[in-house]
């Protein structure tokens, strides 16, 4: 993961918009240029040399040597949905991972993917679960959504509605029941504070969460620029400021122990990249 890091570090910016708005937090992040091509294709690398973090549990992964990766990278995107790329959500789950991963302290609690009852089956619930601990020692679930949309509009109004019934009562209960089981996927002793805390029988009213709520959409900035440049940035920022008063404009049901995080993310053409990262999904298949 040390190379994907890297990688990922050299190809994803965020940007910092100064904006007054108020309302739920959020973080923007962007590409770089290369010879005047916003850097997609090097994107959909990065996601399919992921694939095997996201997918595979880490007692899967220490398995893996020169005679085993064929192996287990089959495995790897054979838990990939079979759903059409349209309708397929793992895509958006992948970015987000990635940017948890590399760019938050947020690490993750169980490969959500293992658990699917059918591979044409969506993720049930939330579609990532990760955790962080502070330097208090307390506990923070990171249970995100991921909206890999081309429309900014169809992206907020997808996530809205999922917010909304996600962090009912009853969803998080279900969340819940499964992380305090054994599926969870992380070091001994960092597992045995998890459980602990999990099958505590703590109020969900009096546990912490985060909800990362990862947003794409095709962007006029990117498609108009040759290089990431000053005007670049004055322009991005507009068309950030612009999807964040969209973003306020919502209700969302919060209660004071759940903190929501957008994450949005411009892209050039989100079907291109979906068209790209299917052909290598059924090449490794």
């Amino acid at each position: 993961m040390k190379e994907i890091k890297r990688r990922t570090e050299n190809l994803i910016y965020n940007i910092a918009v100064n904006t007054n708005t108020s309302g739920y937090a959020k973080d923007s992040f962007h590409l770089d240029y290369e010879k005047t091509k916003y850097r997609q294709s090097d994107l959909v690398r990065l996601i399919r040399d992921t694939v095997l973090f996201f997918a595979l549990t880490p007692e899967e992964l220490s398995k893996i040597n020169a005679e085993t990766v064929h192996k287990f990278q089959k495995r790897a995107w054979k838990r990939i949905s079979d759903r059409p790329k349209e309708k397929k959500g793992d895509y958006g789950e992948l970015l987000l991972f990635l940017i948890l991963e590399v760019f938050y302290p947020a690490r993750k609690l169980v490969t959500k993917v293992r658990l699917r009852s059918s591979m044409g089956d969506e993720i049930k619930g939330f579609d990532c679960a990760h955790f962080s601990i502070d330097d208090n020692d307390e506990i923070c679930l990171w249970l995100g959504e991921a909206k890999f949309h081309q429309s900014f509009s169809t992206a907020i109004n997808k996530a809205v509605a999922s917010l909304n019934e996600h962090l009912s009562g009853k969803t998080l209960k279900d969340e819940i029941s499964i992380l305090e089981g054994n599926n969870t996927e992380i070091d001994e002793s960092t597992r045995e504070k998890i459980e602990n805390y999990l099958n505590s029988g703590i109020s969900l009213d009096k546990m912490k969460f985060k909800i990362p709520t990862l947003l794409t959409f095709d962007s006029n900035v990117v498609k108009l620029h040759k290089e990431v440049c000053e005007k670049f940035i004055e322009d991005l920022e507009i068309e950030l400021k612009s999807k964040y008063l969209t973003i306020d404009k919502n209700s969302i049901s919060l209660s004071p122990n759940v903190e929501l995080q957008f994450i949005l993310f411009p892209l050039e053409t989100i079907a291109s990249i979906k068209e790209e990262l299917e052909i290598i999904e059924k090449a490794n298949k």
